[in-house]
């Protein structure tokens, strides 16, 4: 019996061999016989792919399959010594390309399927698609080179043009046969499929069926008649994303990418263009684009579920914990009727440590959930700011080599002041003064533009305050600041109070009446979320109440005595009853619709003055008129005794 055992393994294993280099010898001739651009460039190369995902899925055992299969399109397509030498060295690039890149995403991922986190997803992207296919390229070329099937000075040229197709192979092809493997692994009867695939994609169904009519329409549209309407398909994508499970987004990508490539091959597509290079650089572009956007969504979306899920577990122990604490306390009432008074007693310590037990467990959800949102808006910040500042530090460079060309161009029309008239015709319809002007006047917009995503990423980074978990010395106002520009399109009249039906409102105007303060000693993070939680909530009172005259708020800041400072934040939205005054600093208190407030902010806002700063929040509001919130804090923090 033991025997039998390595037996069955080697087999299994020679089978999966066999298998993985017929598949990848299949797909490498079909695609050198069928997804050819014009030119004879393959624009997608299905088998890197696959041969990546087979080397996540199985291990480097299936290396020899990968070998075979790549050195057996060689022997179909051209069987000769010098096409077999080549196809042996392209084989031995093509086998460590998949192992190179296998090893480095389970290294970093801990994973062998990178796409259940967004880290995940760049980490598959840097070392399966980009790092990757790096020594597939090299090693391919190099071999072409040598045996003088490509000439040396096309060596670039030819290395991307290979390159750019192994890494669309794998974006699209990769993620289609994990998510396709995972979900038959868990079914491998496949007795779930058809039921699922009923549920997930009932044609009678109002979503689906909108979902296929439109994505027929941009199709049609993009990539059989030529209409530039191609990134339509990206909230397609989205939509499915959003909607439907992984294993159908990753067809949609790979069905979006195949229409793309084959109305490119028809000529069709919007993407043909006169130059060859031309058209595989837009075509490339937007399978990278699409299938990178939407595996990034995927992921995101993947760890938000798994995030519900972990909640969602902990509260069904939270529950049973209070269902056992419940049956313990009947099962001490039945033992001490007779000691009424005493029971009375207990009960309502019980009742005051579970208030306390969801205040406190309340406090907690709200403070991870800021830690978290600050953790994303500084991760979005720094990602922003690594593109945001490679633009900054070319526009000059380009400006000056624009300057420079239009001083050339002038040059010419001073030495040739009689050109041909086929110069002088085109120079009349590209409008070449105009050209000269309006260059310029383009970069100045672009350093602008950049000038302010700057701005709003530093912003970004002095509100979430992730490396202030400590106490530090700060700057009030630009706290305030940062909160402000956060807000800006609030403040602008676009509104989300109701998330289910946005709508516009007019401007509201913000008032500042700085004094001049010393620095402060507090936890930034959380005095800045409490900046928000009051700013949001005039910025909301405002859209309700429609005032007559235009919104305002004003924001005045006062250096008191004793060594304290006087944040004032007013609005003109109406006031506040004098009974729910009293009530807008409990737990869970909120006079907003169910689903668009949780009631914690400003109790949140309390808690993080008066217990955890010393200081003082107050609320002094008029009924008619407006609310004036007045925070309050110590310049030198002071110790809890």
């Amino acid at each position: 019996m033991q025997s039998r055992i390595p037996r069955l393994k080697l087999r299994q294993n020679l089978t999966l061999i066999v298998s993985i280099a017929f598949f990848y010898c299949a797909l490498g001739v079909l695609g050198l016989k069928l997804a050819v651009l014009p030119g004879d460039v393959t624009a997608v190369w299905v088998p890197a792919g696959i041969s990546l995902g087979a080397v996540l899925l199985w291990g480097n055992r299936i290396w020899p399959g990968i070998a075979l299969g790549s050195f057996g399109i060689s022997v179909v397509f051209n069987p000769t010594p010098i096409s077999l030498a080549i196809g042996a060295v392209t084989a031995v690039g093509n086998t460590i390309t998949p192992l190179f890149g296998a090893f480095f995403i389970h290294r970093f991922t801990h994973s062998r399927y990178p796409f259940r986190r967004a880290s995940e997803v760049f980490q598959f992207i840097a070392w399966g698609a980009m790092g990757g296919q790096v020594i597939s390229a090299t090693v391919g070329i190099g071999a072409l080179c040598v045996g003088q099937w490509v000439p040396w000075s096309a060596f670039g040229s030819v290395w991307i043009t290979w390159w750019v197709s192994n890494v669309a192979g794998v974006l699209i092809f990769t993620p289609l046969l994990l998510t396709w493997h995972r979900f038959f692994q868990s079914d491998p009867k496949g007795s779930r499929f058809w039921v699922l695939f009923r549920q997930e994609f009932n044609p009678f169904k109002l979503e689906s069926l909108s979902w296929f009519l439109l994505f027929d329409v941009v199709v049609s549209l993009a990539f059989w008649y030529a209409h530039p309407v191609e990134y339509l398909t990206i909230p397609l994508l989205v939509w499915a994303a959003f909607r439907f499970p992984e294993r159908w987004i990753t067809s949609a990508i790979a069905l979006t990418g195949s229409m793309a490539i084959a109305g490119t091959i028809l000529d069709r597509s919007s993407f043909v263009r006169d130059n060859l290079n031309a058209s595989l650089l837009f075509l490339e572009s937007f399978i990278g684009v699409i299938s990178i956007t939407t595996l990034v969504l995927m992921a995101v979306l993947e760890e938000r579920h798994q995030a519900l899920a972990g909640l969602q577990q902990a509260k069904a122990e939270l529950e049973s914990r209070v269902i056992e604490r419940t049956q313990e306390l009947s099962q001490a009432n039945a033992q001490l009727q007779r000691q009424e008074l005493h029971l009375r007693e207990k009960a309502e310590s019980l009742a005051q440590t579970l208030r306390q037990l969801k205040q406190t467990q309340a406090q907690l959800i709200q403070n991870e959930k800021m830690s978290s949102l600050g953790q994303l808006v500084a991760g979005i910040a720094h990602e922003i700011n690594n593109p945001v500042s490679f633009i900054y530090s070319n526009l000059k460079p380009a400006k000056d080599y624009f300057g420079d060309l239009i001083e050339l161009v002038g040059l010419y029309q001073d030495s040739y002041p009689d050109p041909d008239d086929e110069i002088v015709e085109f120079a009349e319809e590209i409008d070449l003064d105009f050209m000269k002007k309006d260059c310029l006047k383009l970069l100045d917009s672009m350093q602008s533009g950049a000038d302010r995503i700057q701005r709003i990423v530093i912003s970004l980074r002095n509100f979430s305050r992730l490396d202030e978990a400590n106490l530090k010395w700060v700057d009030i106002h630009e706290g305030i600041e940062s909160t402000l520009l956060i807000l800006q399109h609030r403040l602008g009249g676009f509104s989300e109070h109701e998330p289910t039906n946005p709508t516009t409102h007019p401007p509201i105007e913000i008032i500042k009446k700085y004094s001049k303060l010393p620095q402060i000693e507090c936890y930034a993070g959380e005095i800045n979320q409490v900046y928000m939680n009051i700013l949001t909530n005039a910025i909301d009172a405002i859209e309700d109440c429609q005032p007559p005259t235009p919104g305002q708020i004003i924001i005045e800041t006062t250096l008191l005595e004793s060594e304290r400072v006087m944040i004032a934040i007013t609005d003109n939205a109406g006031g506040i009853d004098p009974e729910t005054q009293g009530k807008i600093f409990d737990p869970f208190f909120t006079t907003k619709p169910v689903g668009s407030g949780t009631g914690l902010g400003l109790y949140v806002s309390y808690e993080t003055i008066i217990t955890k700063h010393h200081g003082d929040l107050l609320c002094r509001s008029q009924v008619g008129v407006g609310t004036t919130m007045e925070i309050i804090l110590p310049i030198r923090h002071v110790p809890q005794s």
